[in-house]
């Protein structure tokens, strides 16, 4: 959640972080194996009822072990690899481009049985009010749009949550081309590369990098990113009241 500082809350800049120097955790959540972990970004740096954003890779045979949050809601989105996610006793089987939502009160955990690594991305936000929904295993990249040029798909975080999300959008940039980001007044967007190469200009600063940069940017903040190399991102959207 969001610092507030004498009942006000003050707007925030862009954030900048990346996927180097992931910690090297053993028996995650009383797992299995050896995990790499890190925090990309702090709720109480953001705007809006986020907790966190997270990535974590895990090695062959490694898990996270089941627990329960009482008090978020998350989203896995799985960059490579294969999973097995456990939720309410039901397996899960994902994989690259799959989007996994975890509804508050549910107890989960996730696996990987494979010989190579697993990487994937998290974010958990705040809850809202009411009943919890159904947790949801989706595959974005086959909801992409047209097969030229920029490709969309935008998967609509609302029906699963009671919390303040809004949407999770696979971005797909042709080499050299490049993408004009909205400029909301009510959400703050975190933006995560997943491959290719990446220019973005945030609020007339220049931030480049490769697969594992990500940036937040507030509302009311343009943003523009050119691709080098065919670019893939994600960008998560949650609403600020």
């Amino acid at each position: 959640m969001a610092t507030v500082v004498r009942g006000q809350r003050s707007p925030f800049g862009p954030i900048i972080n990346d996927t180097s120097g992931l910690a090297v955790t053993h028996r995650q959540v009383g797992g299995e194996g050896v995990c790499r972990w890190k925090m990309l970004m702090n709720g109480m740096h953001l705007e809006g009822e986020w907790n966190c954003v997270e990535y974590v890779v895990l090695t062959p045979g490694a898990s996270v072990g089941e627990h329960v949050h009482l008090r978020t809601e998350e989203i896995y989105y799985i960059v490579r690899g294969r999973a097995v996610v456990t939720m309410n006793d039901e397996e899960i089987h994902a994989g690259p481009g799959d989007l996994v939502t975890t509804p508050i009160g549910a107890a989960h955990s996730i696996a990987n049985r494979t010989d190579e690594e697993m990487h994937f991305f998290v974010i958990e936000v705040f809850p809202g009010e009411g009943e919890a929904a159904e947790p949801a295993h989706l595959n974005v990249p086959a909801l992409l749009s047209a097969p030229d040029g920029v490709r969309r798909a935008r998967v609509d975080l609302r029906p699963f949550f009671t919390g303040d999300w809004h949407a999770l959008t696979l971005i797909e940039v042709p080499d050299g081309e490049a993408v004009a980001g909205a400029e909301h007044t009510d959400r703050t967007q975190v933006l995560h590369v997943l491959d290719g190469g990446a220019e973005f200009v945030v609020a007339g600063e220049r931030h480049a990098g490769g697969p594992g940069l990500s940036l937040a940017v507030p509302p009311r903040t343009p943003w523009t990113v050119r691709a080098a190399g065919p670019l893939s991102l994600i960008s998560t959207e949650v609403t600020v009241r």
